[in-house]
């Protein structure tokens, strides 16, 4: 069956499953069993390769009945990331039917089983900073112990990007395609020049990276027929996409003749001489996301020279906005920011004793919860600043007390709501905080009861 990926807020960092002496301790806290990565927004290689053996004594239905398979108490793994993640993907590659349970720093917990290709499980989320716990479980006992190789991506990698176990170490078969008859270039060598992790709508624009057009030992003829210039066999520079671009320029200011040169991630490759003003190239495309390559080289096999290349989305951007080579950065800004469209919130059906996250650290998009009440319409319940609405009713406003908040939205069996704010321990004796609203609907969103405490306390219970 393919997989759904759900979420759950675990509250305390050890539950004790099961009963009698041998009960089974579900430990998030603990040390990982295969490893830790650190790793922050823009990170290479992507993806990260983790390895491991699945499963363990835990059943993960008694986490959430919607989880499947048997993990371990501690974590396999734990990614800590300062930065969080826009967009961060956990794929799996194992010979046996594995599942996948993953805890966010808030302690949201998503689960998935064949979500993936095959009977490999795959979750894509956000997350904020933090410490990020990774289970790799097995879908059935006697499959514990098979050996997994875990892919964490903030690209759309799927199963088929992660190396089997046993394979080697490093990423699978290779995102970039090899070129009909046989390439001269590698690709794969890291970048002589610099790289860049580069979203859509990035500032300042243009970004501006530097090197030196070299007169190396391969022809761009050798490439692709009509490709002039000298070239090494490395990129010059790589360009991290996460999101892709509807258009990305690439200009180069050099004071010699210079060629441009860009693999994009499905391994096409795009050649230009002089496209920009004078001897200097430019090259205009859309991209998907990943990792692009780009060539810097010299159209003369004599000569070599520094140069800047400016990456940019606008298309009114040309070589007079790159700074010349040693010119001590941009040169004058003509080029007017384009404004980004308001964010659009993204609308998430509430489902019954599942929590979903209104506000949490590093959320960078606004969330609304749809909630269909016993006798009422269907009814949005989001954050507008620090007040709680409920369609155009405001429920209540949040504890200025409380210190970047998680707020998740939980619909009970009843059709009521249980909205928590949440604050954890901050360290030198304080305990955190807990903000609790019990919403009904008596021909319009009424707040029936309220609660407040400790992040430590136990909550009344019609919370639970």
């Amino acid at each position: 069956m393919r997989g759904k990926v759900w979420s759950v807020v675990v509250i305390g960092a050890v539950l004790l499953l099961g009963t009698g002496v041998a009960a089974a301790q579900f430990s998030p806290r603990a040390r990982p069993l295969y490893g830790q990565a650190n790793l922050r927004s823009g990170f290479m290689p992507d993806p990260h390769i983790l390895s491991g053996n699945m499963g363990g004594p835990i059943q993960a239905n008694q986490l959430n009945t919607s989880c499947r398979g048997y993990v371990s108490g501690p974590p396999n793994h734990v990614i800590v990331t300062n930065s969080g993640f826009r967009q961060i993907r956990f794929a799996v590659n194992a010979g046996s039917d594995s599942t996948l349970v993953v805890m966010l720093p808030n302690g949201s917990l998503l689960c998935d089983d064949d979500g993936g290709e095959g009977l490999n499980p795959l979750i894509t989320t956000q997350s904020p900073p933090g410490r990020i716990a990774v289970w790799v479980g097995a879908y059935s006992p006697s499959a514990a112990g098979a050996p997994y190789n875990l892919g964490v991506s903030e690209l759309n990698i799927t199963t088929s990007n992660i190396p089997a176990p046993g394979a080697g170490p490093g990423p699978g078969p290779v995102v970039v395609q090899p070129q009909q008859g046989g390439s001269p270039l590698q690709p794969q060598l890291p970048a002589a020049y610099g790289s860049v992790s580069l979203r859509s709508g990035f500032m300042p624009d243009p970004n501006v990276l530097s090197g030196t057009a070299v007169n190396g030992p391969i022809q761009g003829s050798q490439v692709q027929p009509g490709c002039r210039g000298y070239y090494n066999p490395g990129p010059s520079h790589v360009l991290m996409a996460p999101t892709g671009f509807r258009q990305i320029r690439f200009i180069v200011n050099s004071g010699i003749d210079t060629t441009l040169m860009v693999m994009l991630p499905s391994g096409q490759i795009l050649c230009d001489d002089d496209g920009g003003s004078g001897l200097n190239p430019l090259i205009s495309t859309a991209s998907p996301p990943g990792a692009i390559r780009v060539w810097v080289g010299s159209y003369s096999s004599s000569r070599s020279g520094p140069y800047n290349i400016g990456f940019s989305e606008l298309s009114n951007v040309t070589t007079a906005n790159i700074p010349p080579p040693g010119g001590g950065g941009p040169g004058p800004v003509v080029v007017q920011p384009v404004q980004p469209p308001p964010p659009v919130a993204q609308v998430v059906a509430l489902t019954v004793g599942i929590p979903t996250t209104l506000l949490g650290p590093s959320m960078t998009e606004q969330v609304v919860a749809g909630w269909n009440p016993r006798g009422g319409p269907p009814t949005q319940v989001m954050l507008q600043g620090v007040n709680v609405m409920a369609g155009s009713t405001r429920l209540e406003s949040l504890p200025r007390t409380l210190r970047d908040p998680t707020v998740t939205v939980t619909q009970q069996r009843n059709g009521n709501l249980v909205i928590r704010a949440e604050q954890p321990p901050m360290g030198g004796g304080d305990r955190g905080q807990t903000f609790l609203l019990h919403v009904a609907w008596q021909g319009r969103p009424v707040v029936v009861d309220r609660w407040s405490g400790t992040a430590v306390e136990r909550g009344p219970r019609w919370a639970r």
